[in-house]
């Protein structure tokens, strides 16, 4: 399986968390109201992160195969 790398596009995120919802290990809201992320999640995550990606309202996630 190949690594996945995550990138979120800051502009267009508005902080829903559904993504945090999707993939709580990999994204994370914090208390500032900044989202934290795992830029390269370990492989048992992949298809979290993909959901994650999907549901993103925004389109703000980004996920390439490497």
């Amino acid at each position: 399986m190949s690594d996945l790398i995550v990138t979120v596009d800051n502009h267009r995120c508005h902080r829903y968390g559904i993504c945090q919802a999707e993939a709580p290990g990999n994204f994370e809201i914090t208390k500032r109201g900044r989202l934290d992320y795992d830029r390269r999640p370990p492989a048992p995550d992949h298809e979290l992160v993909l959901m994650a990606a999907r549901s993103c309202p925004m389109q703000a996630i980004h996920v390439e195969a490497r």
